[in-house]
């Protein structure tokens, strides 16, 4: 009892000390333990519901103590413990601002102000206009190649920076910011993992779901769903159409296809289907809030927050439900989820390692691969559409293989035709799906590009758009040139040039082999029998100017005219 009386005491004594004294050992407290630990290699983002919960749970208990073991009145016990609560804060806040700006180890790097401080600058820049692959160009002009764009962060335009860091040889691990869901890679998509030996490991399933072999099972449903966009377009002859919408519309019908064996309908009926016009509409807060990814794992905890994503997550569900319950173990699979599911189902050791993990493979699946080929689709009709001498040569090349015209089409003609590739690439280095951010972290001893030195733990990325459009490596690089890729390769070095639309590390998209398939099996349809113009008053440049950067690029509406040929 005395022990209790005791303790009963000195918390009573501490409690009811003067408010300098309490304000200050409170500033003090959240001072040293920004010192001691945050500090340090502590990871907060892994370990940040348990620090809400330890700060919710001390906040409690103060005000627990301070109406138990003191005779303050309610408010002024609720004052003392509001005084505590913002004098940690300031002092743990201010002691992390005086060490970023001036004691970090990336202190000596330029950039904002503001970028120094927190990832909420970035935050700021993309929600002006969700273009933050425009901001940080214009940071980039403003600081040169190398700009701290957070407080553990550098955005690097320098070529040989891709081999260092994405490379295959020592590549640098993805940063946290694919921990945007959960740091736990047992519970997330192949795509988020940043774990070296799951992603081999899960990639294995995926490689067979984008086999050759398999590829050839998905050809006839992708050429299928061309022909259906042909005949939307044979509707509308002459008239202006948006094409925008009818790429995005087919490039998910085909996912939806070879995805997991489901028809989205969208050309058939015109219309976006209802799961997939919930994601269209919320995308644009992901482009804001990628910049603080532990923010975007706490709200995605808030039972709600994901309503607008509900309709598109119950639909990737459901397709799982209805392939396990028609699962047929002697039939091959004959689409990506089912290859997924195969390896689930048999305890394959590259299959998802939970439901939740393969749930979020199902909607990756969908996300993408439908968006990198809409857009690109999208894109090259707006390139062939400015540059009708380029559709012109496209088109003579096409008769040329097959002179008999659109009813002798045949994929492995189409596959000689080396400037329709030159096209897709060359509209892929000047509009890649993903323009902003591939983040990745270097290792403990960093990495040294060219004449600067990148300290270790430190997120790292270097631009996509940005550096493929950079005038040091690509003559006329802002151009759009096909030509580069193969006439002029040599003369104008565009194999040495840096080009990563799909990465190219052991992270690159699984689903390369796949988009560049549908593209060039639907450009080639098109080029076969259509020429293309701009309908009036449409001139492409709020097409160009005013894309939005999600993480993918959300391209605003594009009105052409087909005209038969």
């Amino acid at each position: 009892m005395e022990i209790t009386s005791l303790l009963h005491q000195g918390l009573s004594d501490a409690l009811e000390t003067d408010l300098l004294r309490l304000g200050g050992f409170a500033a003090l407290l959240g001072t040293l333990l920004h010192i001691t630990i945050f500090r340090t290699s502590f990871r907060v983002e892994e370990y940040l519901y348990r620090l809400l919960g330890i700060y919710a749970v001390t906040v409690i208990f103060l005000i627990y103590a301070y109406f138990s073991a003191t005779e303050f009145s309610p408010n002024q016990a609720l004052g003392r413990v509001g005084l505590i609560v913002v004098s940690f804060n300031a002092g743990l806040i201010s002691s992390i601002s005086v060490y970023r700006v001036l004691f970090h180890r990336l202190h000596r790097f330029p950039g904002p102000f503001g970028a120094k401080l927190t990832r909420f600058w970035s935050a700021y820049l993309a929600a002006k206009n969700v273009q933050y692959h425009v901001e940080l160009k214009k940071l980039h002009e403003q600081y040169g190649d190398f700009v701290r764009t957070g407080p553990r962060e550098i955005s690097i335009l320098r070529k040989s920076a891709l081999r260092l860091i994405h490379g295959p040889q020592d590549p640098c691990p993805k940063s946290l910011w694919y921990a945007h869901l959960d740091v736990d890679h047992k519970k997330i998509s192949l795509v988020l993992s940043r774990d070296f030996d799951d992603h081999r490991r899960r990639r294995k399933a995926w490689d067979r779901a984008f086999s050759i072999k398999s590829l050839r099972i998905y050809e006839p449903r992708i050429i299928g769903n061309a022909e259906k966009l042909i005949s939307l377009i044979n509707a509308n002859l002459e008239k202006p159409v948006e094409i925008t919408a009818w790429s995005k519309y087919f490039g998910f019908d085909v996912m939806g296809d070879v995805g997991f064996g489901k028809d989205f309908n969208n050309l058939t009926t015109g219309e976006q289907h209802p799961a997939i016009k919930a994601l269209s509409d919320h995308m644009q807060p992901i482009g804001i809030l990628t910049h603080v990814p532990w923010l975007l794992n706490l709200i995605g905890k808030i039972p709600g927050a994901l309503a607008g994503y509900r309709d598109f997550f119950k639909w990737c569900t459901d397709q799982i439900d209805n392939k396990r319950q028609n699962w047929d173990s002697e039939k091959p699979p004959q689409d990506i989820i089912s290859w997924l599911l195969k390896s689930f189902i048999e305890k394959d050791s590259s299959a998802s390692p939970s439901e939740s993990a393969l749930n979020d493979d199902s909607r990756l699946i969908i996300i993408a691969g439908s968006e990198t080929i809409s857009s690109t689709l999208a894109n090259i009709i707006y390139f062939l559409t400015k540059h009708p001498n380029v559709l012109a040569k496209l088109q003579a090349q096409l008769d040329e293989a097959m002179p008999g015209g659109p009813d002798t089409w045949s994929l492995n003609k189409v596959k000689s035709i080396t400037y329709l590739d030159d096209i897709i690439h060359e509209t892929l280095r000047l509009r890649p799906p993903v323009m902003s951010s591939l983040y990745r972290v270097t290792p403990p001893k960093g990495v040294q590009i060219d004449e600067v030195f990148i300290p270790g733990d430190v997120n790292v990325v270097v631009p996509p758009q940005l550096i493929q459009t950079d005038e040091r490596y690509y003559p006329a690089a802002k151009e759009f040139v096909p030509e580069r890729w193969t006439e002029k390769k040599t003369e104008w070095s565009t194999h040495e040039a840096p080009y990563y639309p799909f990465s190219i590390s052991p992270f690159d998209c699984v689903g390369r082999n796949l988009a560049m398939l549908a593209l060039r099996i639907t450009v080639s349809k098109l080029a076969q029998r259509y020429d293309i113009k701009f309908a009036p008053g449409e001139t492409g440049e709020s097409f160009v100017k005013n894309a939005l950067d999600t993480f993918t690029t959300v391209l605003p509406p594009l009105q052409v005219i087909f005209q038969p040929r």
